[in-house]
């Protein structure tokens, strides 16, 4: 039997919601937002995803991480597309944790609303076009 060593006890997704990761200001693709407003921030947060046994990222625009999401957060939590780390689990019948992933998956992509379609965070035009083209948010 061979060990995979790992830099945690447990799998690294269990400690996912303990670390913060977000574009820094410095980066060429950042831009300044009005923060006071009610249009959703640019998605400037990287966050890990796990539905079922399937593993990936997404960035957001608030801290999205479901042990703390609710209800309430829902107007300020806004993702990319995921950008997924393994294959979808099979649909077969032996494969119970299918049903699992689909559960979990339908949580994480209800936040795919304002910036579906992306996988990364859009550009400062690609920002003020959606802001322009979303009327239920007030500018």
């Amino acid at each position: 039997m061979q060990r995979t060593p790992t830099l945690f006890k447990e799998d690294l997704f269990s400690y996912s919601y303990a670390f913060h990761w977000r574009l820094s200001e410095d980066s060429p693709d950042w831009y300044a937002y009005d923060d006071g407003s009610e249009v959703p921030k640019p998605p400037f947060h990287l966050q890990l995803v796990q539905a079922g046994s399937r593993l990936g990222w997404v960035w957001c625009s608030y801290g999205c991480n479901d042990e703390e999401y609710d209800d309430e957060d829902e107007d300020k939590c806004h993702s990319c597309e995921i950008n997924w780390l393994d294959p979808e689990p099979s649909r077969s019948s032996e494969s119970s944790g299918y049903e699992t992933y689909i559960e979990a998956l339908q949580r994480i992509e209800r936040r795919i609303d304002f910036y579906k379609g992306y996988h990364q965070p859009p550009t400062l035009a690609e920002y003020n076009r959606l802001c322009e083209e979303n009327p239920w948010y007030s500018v």
